[in-house]
């Protein structure tokens, strides 16, 4: 291939303007979508309705798909993966990139495909994991932590386009307004009540470490119930932002929750394997608390910090569960 082949491919040009920098990928899932939505919208006209619709859809589509594919670069999403992804806590030692890679991409393509929460998505990337997964030997279970790490992340970097020019910050900017018009007051109320929640994890998982045997089993109580500390000093901080006072104490639900704990265990031996079921119990209702928060009209900064942090009560709660279910096996 010549040199000026060369440099003209790499180009990326514009399909349509002849402009340099078209996205291949985000431009051609644009230009199908809106391909697909103009002839549905002409076919009202007939047939001939139908072909023109299409050609504009494919036009304007392939133009937003060019901004999307601008915003996130599957190409530097790759690289960053590469070289983080064994630094994940869901990273399983002695696994390759190539077990994680598919699922990262898997969650770059969903998120330029889809503009729903992660929870609304994830059952769509469920459905496409076995024809996407390539050599990957992870199964869905295992894969979605790592998609859903590269949905969020290039959630965020999509968002933060929002601000440029241009065309991908219009199109950014469109798609964000939603959830910046979130009212504040609903947002505050939103905050306190996961504050709430981080403080039911935090207690519930501090009584766990005081009951459990095994010091491993300890020491994880003690790391996961700093965490929710952690978490909610984080959402605490968001609520001043928003000119709310700070929540600092857990629920009516989390404290009888911790007191079920306390006088269960002075009632009955309490092994190992009854305190991760407890666990999980508290963390099932952890991941329902944050599901519901992330259907309510949220502020974009707002939303980014509870999409992140459901993904920390997910993980904690699958952490949880594989103990549980090793500990029923050995029994």
């Amino acid at each position: 291939m010549a040199a000026e082949e060369r440099e003209e491919r790499d180009m990326n040009r514009d399909p349509i303007t002849d402009e340099p920098g078209a996205h291949p990928v985000g431009t051609g899932i644009g230009a199908a979508g809106g391909a697909m939505a103009g002839a549905a919208a002409g076919a009202m006209a007939g047939p001939v309705g139908a072909a023109i619709g299409g050609v504009v859809g494919a036009v304007v589509g392939g133009l937003a798909g060019k901004a999307a594919g601008e915003s996130v670069n599957p190409t530097a999403e790759e690289a960053f993966w590469k070289d983080n992804y064994s630094k994940e806590p869901y990273y399983e030692s002695g696994r390759s990139f190539d077990d994680y890679g598919p699922a990262y991409r898997l969650g770059v393509s969903g998120r330029e495909r889809y503009q729903d929460p992660w929870t609304s998505v994830e059952p769509r990337l469920a459905s496409e994991w076995e024809s996407t997964r390539g050599n990957s030997t992870l199964n869905w279970d295992r894969a979605r932590h790592a998609s859903q790490a590269a949905y969020t992340r290039a959630d965020s970097q999509y968002r933060g386009a929002a601000s440029g020019t241009g065309a991908a910050g219009a199109v950014g900017a469109m798609q964000t307004a939603g959830n910046n018009d979130g009212d504040r007051d609903d947002a505050v109320d939103v905050l306190k009540d996961l504050v709430e929640c981080c403080k039911d994890g935090e207690y519930g998982f501090r009584e766990c470490a005081e009951q459990a045997k095994r010091q491993d089993l300890k020491s994880m109580f003690l790391q996961r119930a700093d965490d929710c500390r952690r978490g909610a000093q984080e959402l605490n901080d968001c609520i001043r932002q928003y000119g709310g006072s700070p929540e600092d104490g857990g629920s009516a639900m989390g404290a009888m929750h911790r007191g079920w704990v306390s006088i269960k265990s002075k009632l009955t031996s309490y092994d190992d394997k009854a305190v991760l079921e407890e666990a999980e119990r508290g963390e099932d209702n952890a991941k329902a608390r944050y599901a519901k928060a992330l259907q309510k009209n949220l502020p974009a900064d707002v939303r980014q910090i509870v999409e992140r942090q459901f993904q920390g009560v997910q993980r904690n709660h699958d952490q949880v569960k594989m103990l549980r279910d090793q500990f029923r096996a050995a029994s």
